[in-house]
């Protein structure tokens, strides 16, 4: 059977309808698609070409998107930007059409350590407390945060 321009230009829809995609990623899943049935790839880029020029798909869109995303679900910025760049996407520039005003990299610490480990107080023992304080340190550390947002937070629970 035969594959049409319009089938094609169709798929791209319904993958954008339920969610924004990167230019690339809409090309993958066109291709995983319909790539058996079509003698060159010339139809799906020039679907991806015609979605891009009506508004429909958007790079810039799709990564104001992900930074956004990224940011709710409590990410650093070093995390951030390294998913934005696995998408091919520049963290810098999603970031500004995300946020204009920027981030509060401190508040954003603090709130995801807070949701973390907000009620649960520091041992006493000395030992204890510096095996919390790694631990923490280390989870704040895997959200893509920097020691200069956290450790202040890893203080001021370290003197209660």
């Amino acid at each position: 059977m035969e594959v049409k321009p319009s089938d094609v230009r169709l798929a791209g829809m319904d993958l954008l309808a339920r969610r924004e995609h990167s230019s690339q990623e809409i090309i993958t899943k066109l291709k995983k698609r319909f790539g058996k049935r079509l003698e060159s790839d010339v139809v799906i880029h020039d679907a991806v070409d015609q979605l891009t020029r009506e508004g429909l798909l958007s790079d810039q869109r799709y990564a104001a998107s992900m930074a956004r995303q990224l940011v709710n679900r409590g990410a650093g910025p070093s995390k951030v930007a390294y998913e934005l760049r696995q998408k091919g996407c520049d963290p810098d520039a999603a970031l500004v059409d995300a946020f204009p005003d920027g981030v509060d990299w401190f508040a954003a610490a603090e709130d995801v350590y807070d949701r973390k480990f907000g009620a649960k107080p520091m041992p006493e023992e000395w030992e204890l407390k510096q095996k919390e304080r790694a631990k923490r340190g280390r989870f704040m550390s895997s959200r893509g945060f920097a020691p200069s947002h956290f450790m202040h937070l890893l203080e001021a629970t370290s003197d209660e």
